[in-house]
C-alpha cells in the first residue's frame, strides 16, 4: 500500500502509454520536473528516450563565457542565482571539509581547462547597441518571455501552476554572465547562435532586441563577480592524475607517464577523465564525448526494486522505496557519510537542492515505474496521435502560455486580476474542433504571417516547426476533440439560404458583434485591448463551421471566464420574431452571415495567407 502523499504513483502502470495521467497533478508535475531538470541525461527513464539534452552546448563555451565565471559557477551554481537548475557537484555531503577543499578546486579548474581547450568560439555579428533598459524590461514582461522564464524566485500562485516557467533558464543576474552582444544575437535569432536550441523566435525588431539585451545585462550579481578563485595546487593535481592513471595501469607505470606530462597535459587529462566520471555530457554537448553512455542507474523498474538492494547507509529513515528516493533527491550523497571510501568510489549524483514538493513529485514518479504486468484490457488506450502530440507540446512548453486539456497557462499566474486573462495567450480548449487543419498548419509554421489579434502584446513564437511537427500538433488537437482530420468540407452558399443570411446580418447588428470583433483592417473605436475579439474576416478560412454554433450557444462552457456574452442563455432567444424563434436556426444564421457574407464566402484553408 502506498502512503497518501504517494497514492498517485499507482496510476502509472495502467497509464504508461502516455506522458500524462488524467487527474494525477502531482505525478504529472514529477514527470515535468524530470524533463526540465534532465534526469534522463544520466538515467534511462521510459518516455524520455528522444529528448534533446537540457544543458547548453559547451562546444562553443569560450565565445560565451569566461573561464573565471565557469569555475565559480561550477563551485556552487545557486551562489550565482538562487533559481539555478545546474546541480552542485562539489562541497556536498561526501566531499566537504579541509581534506577536500584543494581537491575540489583542482577538479573544477581541470574541467574548465578542458572545456575551454576544446571549445571553438562562434563569431557573432555585431548587434545594435544603446538599448533602453526600461523599454527592454517592458518587452520581456509583455511579449511572452515569462511563459518559459522568470527573473529571480518564482512565487507560487494558488490559481495557476508555475512549474512550466522553469522550462527556460532563469534570467536572474544574466549581466554578470554574458555580454550585451551575445544576448542581442540570442534574442534576435536563437538558432543562429545554437541551431539545436529549443528557444523559439519572438520576431523582435532590432530596436526591441537591443532594449531586451540592455535590460537583461543590467541584471547583475556584484558579489559573485568580486568573489576570488584559487589556482590549482600542483601537488593536489598530481595526486588526482596519479589516481586516474592507476585505473588502467600499475602505480609505477602511472608515475612514469606523469614524468613526461606538463602541467597543462595533467590538467587536460584530469578534466577529460573527471567529465567522464561525473557524466557532465548527460546534459551538455561536450567535444570528445559525443558517443559517451549515461552513467546513472536505469530507472525503468525503480518502483519494483527490492528494498534490500537499496543502500540506506547510516541514515535513520524509514526502510521503504519512497523514503529512500526522497532522501536521495534531498541529499544524494548522504549515504556515504560515516564511511571510508577512495575518491573514485564516492557517490556521484549531484545535489539539485529540490524543494520538498518537487522531491515528493519526482519520488512519486520513481515509485510508479513498476514491472507489474497489467492486463491489456485495463491499460489506458491512448491514441497514437494524442501521445505524439502531448510529447511535442511538453517538449516545446506550449502549456507555459496556453491552457491545453485543462492544464497549463502558467503565464496567467502573473495576472493581478483574472480579467486580465483576455489579453493573454488563449485557452486552446476545443482547438481541434475549432480550427481548420489547413489554417492551423501554416499558422504553426509561420505565426508571424497571420495577425489574428494584432492588438495583443503577447506573441505566438516562431518555433521553426518542421512540416511533420506541425502536422503532429494539428492531428493531436483533432484527435482530442474527435474531429475529422486533415480534410474539412468547405462551407459554401449551398449550405445556407437567402433568408438565413438576411436574418444573420440583422442579428449580427442587433447583438453589436462588430463592437468587439473587427470585420475589416480597422479596429473598433474606443475599445481596450482586453475587450477586443478575433477578426471575423478570417472566420471562414480559420474556423470549422460546426464549432461556431457550439460557441455562440454557450461561450462560457468552452472558455470559462470568457468576456463573450451568452446571447441565448437558457436556450432562449431575445428576438422571437426571427425564424419562428428557433434558437438553433438563429445561431446558424449568425454563423452563415459570418462565413459567407463577412468572410466573402471563402472556402476552407484559404485564409492562411491573410495578414
Amino acid at each position: 500500500m502506498l502512503p497518501m502523499q504517494q497514492i498517485e504513483a499507482g496510476c502509472y502502470k495502467c497509464h504508461n502509454g502516455t506522458n500524462e495521467v488524467p487527474k494525477a497533478a502531482a505525478l504529472d508535475t514529477g514527470r515535468d520536473l524530470i524533463r526540465i531538470y534532465g534526469c534522463f541525461g544520466c538515467h534511462r527513464i521510459p518516455g524520455y528516450e528522444n529528448i534533446r539534452k537540457v544543458g547548453p552546448d559547451l562546444s562553443t563555451v569560450s565565445g560565451k563565457l569566461t573561464k573565471d565565471w565557469v569555475r565559480k559557477w561550477l563551485s556552487n551554481p545557486k551562489e550565482f542565482k538562487s533559481e539555478a537548475r545546474m546541480p552542485q557537484f562539489w562541497w556536498n555531503s561526501n566531499n566537504t571539509g579541509p581534506e577536500f577543499d584543494k581537491r575540489n578546486v583542482a577538479e573544477i579548474n581541470a574541467i574548465s581547462d578542458y572545456l575551454f581547450a576544446r571549445s571553438k568560439s562562434k563569431d557573432l555579428p555585431q548587434g545594435k547597441g544603446g538599448g533602453n533598459v526600461a523599454h527592454g524590461k517592458q518587452v520581456v514582461e509583455s511579449v511572452g518571455c515569462f511563459g518559459c522564464h522568470a527573473v529571480g524566485p518564482i512565487t507560487d500562485n494558488p490559481r495557476t501552476s508555475q512549474i512550466r516557467r522553469r522550462h527556460g533558464y532563469n534570467l536572474q543576474n544574466l549581466g554578470s554572465k554574458v555580454s550585451v552582444n551575445w544576448v542581442y544575437n540570442w534574442v534576435k535569432d536563437p538558432k543562429q547562435v545554437w541551431p539545436e536550441t529549443k528557444m523559439p523566435s519572438l520576431r523582435l525588431t532590432d530596436e526591441e532586441a537591443a532594449d531586451v539585451a540592455a535590460y537583461l545585462t543590467s541584471l547583475k550579481n556584484p558579489e559573485f563577480e568580486a568573489k576570488p578563485w584559487q589556482e590549482t595546487d600542483p601537488a593536489t593535481l598530481d595526486s588526482i592524475v596519479l589516481e586516474l592513471l592507476k585505473g588502467g595501469s600499475t602505480e609505477i607505470e602511472a608515475k612514469e607517464k606523469m614524468k613526461a606530462m606538463s602541467p597543462e597535459d595533467k590538467s587536460q587529462l584530469a578534466g577529460e577523465r573527471l567529465i567522464a566520471r561525473y557524466g557532465c555530457f548527460g546534459c551538455h554537448n561536450i567535444p570528445g564525448f559525443e558517443k559517451a553512455q549515461p552513467i546513472g542507474t536505469e530507472l525503468t523498474e525503480a518502483g519494483s526494486k527490492l528494498i534490500g538492494q537499496l543502500d540506506f547507509g547510516f541514515v535513520d529513515i524509514e526502510h521503504s522505496r519512497h523514503a529512500w528516493y526522497e532522501q536521495k533527491l534531498k541529499d544524494p550523497r548522504i549515504f556515504d557519510v560515516g564511511r571510508v571510501k577512495r575518491p573514485e568510489e564516492l557517490l556521484r549524483m549531484p545535489n539539485f537542492h529540490f524543494k520538498d514538493s518537487d522531491v515528493n513529485s519526482i519520488a512519486m514518479v520513481l515509485v510508479s515505474m513498476v514491472k507489474d504486468k497489467v492486463p491489456l484490457e485495463m491499460r489506458d488506450k491512448a491514441n497514437d496521435r494524442v501521445v505524439a502530440g502531448r510529447s511535442l507540446i511538453a517538449e516545446k512548453n506550449c502549456r507555459g502560455c496556453h491552457i491545453i486539456e485543462g492544464l497549463g497557462g502558467d503565464i496567467r499566474g502573473l495576472a493581478t486580476d483574472p480579467r486580465d486573462y483576455a489579453t493573454m495567450p488563449p485557452n486552446l480548449n476545443t482547438e481541434g474542433l475549432k480550427t481548420q487543419p489547413m489554417w492551423l498548419h501554416p499558422f504553426l509554421i509561420d505565426p508571424g504571417k497571420i495577425k489574428l489579434r494584432p492588438w495583443l502584446t503577447y506573441r505566438m513564437p516562431t518555433f521553426h516547426f518542421s512540416e511533420t511537427e506541425a502536422a503532429t500538433i494539428g492531428a493531436y488537437f483533432a484527435a482530442i476533440d474527435k474531429a475529422p482530420y486533415p480534410f474539412v468540407t468547405p462551407f459554401t452558399q449551398a449550405d445556407s439560404t437567402p433568408e438565413k443570411l438576411k436574418v444573420g446580418a440583422e442579428l449580427f447588428a442587433k447583438f453589436q458583434c462588430a463592437s468587439c470583433h473587427p470585420t475589416s483592417s480597422v479596429l473598433p473605436p474606443n475599445k481596450e485591448p482586453s475587450d477586443l475579439a478575433p477578426n471575423l474576416m478570417l472566420a471562414a478560412g480559420r474556423l470549422r463551421p460546426e464549432w461556431v454554433p457550439l460557441w455562440v450557444r454557450d461561450p462560457a462552457k468552452i472558455f470559462p471566464g470568457t468576456k463573450m456574452p451568452s446571447f441565448f442563455g437558457d436556450g432562449k432567444t431575445q428576438f422571437p420574431q426571427y425564424l419562428d424563434g428557433d434558437v438553433k436556426a438563429q445561431i446558424e444564421a449568425l454563423r452563415d452571415h459570418i462565413f459567407l457574407t463577412l468572410s466573402g464566402g471563402k472556402k476552407a484553408g484559404t485564409a492562411a495567407t491573410n495578414n
